[in-house]
């Protein structure tokens, strides 16, 4: 904290100065934006714009307050769904048994007419199986970090009040005492099978009060993401020179832990399904982000 970052050494110093200057950023820019927005009654509804209006004479620590919460809002649920479904695609591509047996529960149910929607959720058990094994077979967030408030003991070891305890989420996921095979991704686990009990759910969001606050957000938009591919797409290996390629399944280490960059092949299914993706973009068009703005403000 103390030394200075010329000091031979001290790379941690200059290193700990950019994330800072970095994170600053990423806060401070955005609700720049918004209030720029708001100021000319030019702004679209959000946590952050909602929070902001009509709220005049804020104090600092306010909106200190507000700006990085609307951060939090978003790297938490931007980078991890987006690892989520990257991880979901990959499985797909390892177990093509797995999507023969979800579009067989999907046209059972629903036929070809229409995509799986919130409303189908309930009856699609294997589809929701789908979507904890994801979680499980590779946590996004592999260790989850918390920091005590007050002495604990937790069988037998003493923890100061203040210590930095990590949560090795990916252990809890791969506990083979927990679940059987766990390194091969099956979702008939969370069902109940070969005789078993269903396993339990991962703990992928956390637990105790600490817990994710957007893990139903997120399960709702990676449940919607995964059925709707499942049934509108065939999702395979690329082919090279007439035969499948073969790869191993590698994943990027970090806080937010990614597969590493693979190559895939996605196929429409059919004409039909075709025209039912291009009547979701006709209800939900694609819209301008306001990057450019934003970054022109950051610099």
């Amino acid at each position: 904290r103390y030394l200075p970052a010329w000091l031979p050494g001290a790379k941690f110093v200059r290193m700990a100065d950019s994330i800072r200057k970095t994170a600053t950023a990423f806060c401070d820019t955005p609700c720049t934006f918004v209030k720029q927005r708001l100021a000319q009654s030019d702004y679209r509804p959000s946590f952050l714009s909602n929070s902001l209006r009509n709220q005049e004479g804020l104090s600092e620590a306010d909106e200190s307050v507000l700006k990085w919460s609307a951060a939090a809002i978003y790297a938490g649920g931007a980078d991890t769904t987006v690892s989520t479904l990257a991880t979901f695609f990959l499985a797909m591509t390892l177990y093509p048994e797995v999507q023969a047996k979800a579009r067989a529960e999907i046209q059972s149910v629903l036929g070809s007419d229409r995509l799986p929607g919130f409303q189908d959720r309930d009856n699609l058990p294997y589809i929701n199986a789908i979507v904890k094994e994801t979680l499980r077979w590779h946590a996004t967030v592999p260790v989850i970090t918390h920091k005590s408030i007050a002495p604990d003991v937790c069988e037998g070891y003493d923890i100061p009040e203040g210590s930095w305890v990590m949560a090795n989420v990916w252990a809890m996921n791969h506990d083979p005492k927990t679940y059987v095979d766990p390194f091969s991704f099956k979702p008939e686990r969370f069902l109940g099978c070969e005789g078993r009990a269903p396993e339990p759910d991962p703990h992928t969001f956390g637990f105790g009060r600490r817990i994710c606050p957007g893990r139903n957000l997120a399960r709702a938009n990676v449940y919607l993401t995964v059925a709707q591919s499942l049934a509108a797409f065939q999702i395979s290996k690329p082919r090279k020179n007439g035969t499948e390629s073969d790869f191993r399944p590698e994943f990027q280490a970090g806080f937010v832990s990614s597969p590493a960059p693979y190559e895939i092949d996605i196929r429409v299914r059919s004409p039909a399904y075709e025209n039912l993706i291009r009547t979701v973009e006709t209800e939900y068009p694609w819209e301008q982000s306001h990057s450019k703005e934003i970054k022109s403000l950051a610099s």
